[in-house]
């Protein structure tokens, strides 16, 4: 009888989501663990600060899972982390958290096709609400990023561009850049004059400050 206890209480601990906070800082994925843990919807797993820790996670929950992603690990951008939870773990529900200077990784986010966003501005507010819902199976975007996304233009850049960019803005060197997407550096400075010109910008620092406040 006891063990017939245990194994229902095991189950019904299991089938709680448990909410992975992933950031290349500790204390933000403190203070986002922080609001989380007040929720009764959902469970508080471990951090991740690079991406072998986010797997690790993973790999050791057997019932459902939402990751609260920023945009950065400590070995990884945002790209780079959602395509690895796209292949390998394609059941994970994914929400991403941005400073509003970081609108171009929300813009990032939502064609990657993760279930919510979050503005850090909003968290405290809009976090619970997401996650309300995503327990209860429905995707969300908050009505202020549905507004902004609206009013823009479209999105000019290619993807690969897009690509290119997310490479600037982790330091990378156009040598770097060639070796990481397997092209040659003539290729990546052609990609990055095309970048300039879209942008209206003559420099890299002038195209990773527009690209990181989305003023694009």
């Amino acid at each position: 009888m006891r063990d017939m206890v245990q194994a229902i209480l095991q189950e019904a601990d299991q089938a709680v989501p448990e909410v992975i906070v992933a950031d290349r800082q500790a204390i933000v994925c403190q203070g986002l663990g922080s609001l989380v843990a007040q929720m009764d919807a959902v469970r508080l797993g471990p951090f991740a600060t690079d991406k072998a820790s986010l797997r690790k996670a993973l790999n050791a929950r057997q019932g459902p899972a939402i990751v609260v992603l920023g945009v950065r690990l400590a070995d990884a951008d945002l790209a780079r982390v959602l395509e690895m939870l796209r292949r390998d773990y394609p059941r994970v529900m994914v929400v991403v958290v941005a400073e509003e200077a970081e609108f171009a990784f929300i813009r990032t986010a939502i064609k990657a096709g993760v279930h919510s966003v979050c503005m850090m501005g909003q968290v405290l507010t809009c976090l619970p609400r997401i996650l309300g819902h995503l327990v209860e199976g429905h995707s969300i975007l908050p009505i202020e990023v549905l507004k902004r996304l609206t009013g823009e233009q479209n999105d000019a850049l290619t993807r690969r561009e897009h690509e290119i960019l997310g490479l600037l803005v982790d330091g990378l060197t156009n040598f770097q850049i060639s070796a990481r997407l397997g092209l040659s550096e003539n290729t990546v400075k052609y990609y990055l004059k095309a970048i300039y010109q879209k942008l209206e910008v003559n420099s890299r620092g002038g195209a990773i400050a527009k690209y990181v406040a989305g003023t694009y």
